[in-house]
């Protein structure tokens, strides 16, 4: 059993503009920017032989993501850019590899993760204004495996969306 994800990837306009960010605060671990991308759904065992079947058989709409309005928090201390209009891509997501079912019955929450603060507190970029909008054109099928040095992240397949 694999830890695995299916994930957007983010156009190099939005990484752009994520990266004018001011991420020098201390205190918080940092997502690496080559590493951002929005979460569709996550497994946290999957049998990754079926999960790619079912992953190439998903058919679902394009959408059109935007971020913002603001950088905000997931709970206490995960620093984020909130990701709008892929619910109904999630939806369709899930649906479609739900023999995988792996007990997320949470709503679906765009985003792209900043990085995680160490411990509960203020962190100064929060509530700074972030737009952009994009056109979500594929998913990414990802295999997660966490080693010494954080999480490695390996692609395993991608699919063009209707």
């Amino acid at each position: 059993m694999a830890r695995a994800f299916i994930a957007v990837p983010l156009p190099e306009s939005i990484r752009a503009n994520l990266l004018e960010l001011d991420r020098s605060q201390q205190g918080i671990r940092w997502s690496s920017p080559e590493r951002w991308h929005i979460t569709i759904r996550f497994f946290e065992d999957a049998a990754m032989g079926q999960l790619e079947q079912l992953f190439f058989q998903i058919e679902a709409q394009e959408a059109v993501g935007s971020l913002g309005p603001r950088v905000s928090r997931l709970g206490e201390q995960i620093l984020i850019v909130p990701v709008g209009g892929l619910s109904v891509l999630a939806d369709q997501v899930r649906a479609a590899t739900a023999p995988q079912g792996s007990n997320d019955q949470l709503p679906f929450v765009g985003h792209i993760t900043l990085g995680r603060m160490k411990e509960a507190g203020s962190a100064e970029l929060e509530g700074t204004a972030i737009e952009g909008v994009f056109r979500v054109d594929q998913l990414l099928l990802v295999e997660s495996r966490i080693e010494s040095g954080g999480h490695a992240h390996t692609v395993v397949g991608s699919q063009p969306l209707l």
